[in-house]
């Protein structure tokens, strides 16, 4: 039987994952917007610090959307990143309003806890896709900025 501190731990482990999910799509739309402007070969440090304020006051679904204007995605990877997207507002817009009393008994407590438990698997899946799209494109960087220095 989950105890509230329970609960309140998953919460924020989801909360967390959410978190490094936003990050890495921010990431993500900071290094393809950096490489379409070849700025790992010449940097333009007064555009990227803009750039990088316009992305930090960006909503999750407005960064996703924007992401998806110079990203394409693998099949399947844009479906599962809207439904982390709505897993994300889920959580955090009124979780716990919408389980209510539940948290006051031991059967609901478990119902919260396997709800949070799911809401978690996908937001940390989400991030880990995100994370290995940020990686090669790293990658891609590095690689790019080495060939540039030898010219």
């Amino acid at each position: 039987m989950a105890t509230r501190e329970d609960v309140y731990c998953k919460f924020g482990m989801a909360a967390e994952a959410g978190q490094l999910f936003e990050t890495e799509l921010g990431t993500l739309l900071l290094g393809a917007k950096g490489l379409k402007n070849d700025w790992h070969i010449t940097p333009e440090t007064e555009a990227g610090l803009k750039l990088l304020d316009e992305i930090d006051k960006y909503t999750l679904g407005r960064l996703l959307g924007q992401v998806k204007t110079i990203v394409t995605f693998e099949e399947g990877l844009e479906t599962d990143f809207l439904s982390a997207l709505k897993a994300r507002n889920r959580l955090i817009h009124g979780f716990f309003e919408k389980h209510n009393f539940r948290i006051q008994t031991d059967e609901g407590r478990d119902e919260i806890l396997h709800d949070l438990e799911v809401i978690h698997t996908e937001l940390f899946n989400a991030w880990q896709a995100a994370s290995a799209m940020t990686v090669a494109l790293t990658a891609i960087l590095v690689d790019q900025k080495k060939s540039s220095s030898w010219k």
